[in-house]
């Protein structure tokens, strides 16, 4: 049988977690989480997901910022396929900038709350 997928969540919301986690689970991923950024980057730094999914607003604004501009500076992490969440729409302004130090490549930004169907439609997309 082939190896299950790991995808890692990182948002602050737990009830999001466990929802999310079992919804991927479910699905046939194998699924980590870390409540906060700094949990999040050490958990792609040990664990080597294939696919993380960050809250954009955790304890700070940008905190999600942070965490995919750690990650695309890391070994290996510029081309982690990286999902944005977000309870504000960010498509707009998001989608507008260039990638840049301070606006680093995401492969995807979906608006919270997410469907189930159309979260597992794009992780198989950006998994393949």
């Amino acid at each position: 049988m082939a190896e299950k997928r790991k995808i890692l969540l990182i948002d602050d919301d737990r009830d999001f977690l466990m929802a999310t986690k079992l919804i991927l689970e479910k699905n046939g991923y194998e699924v980590l989480t870390a409540e906060n950024g700094k949990a999040g980057v050490d958990a792609i730094r040990s664990a080597s997901p294939d696919l993380a999914i960050v809250d954009m607003m955790m304890e700070t604004w940008g905190e999600g910022f942070s965490v995919i501009s750690e990650v695309r500076a890391m070994e290996g992490g510029k081309d982690l396929p990286l999902i944005i969440l977000s309870g504000v729409d960010l498509q707009g302004p998001y989608q507008s900038f260039e990638p840049s130090e301070q606006f680093p490549r995401v492969d995807l930004i979906l608006h919270k709350p997410v469907k189930a169907d159309d979260l597992i439609k794009h992780v198989k997309a950006l998994l393949g």
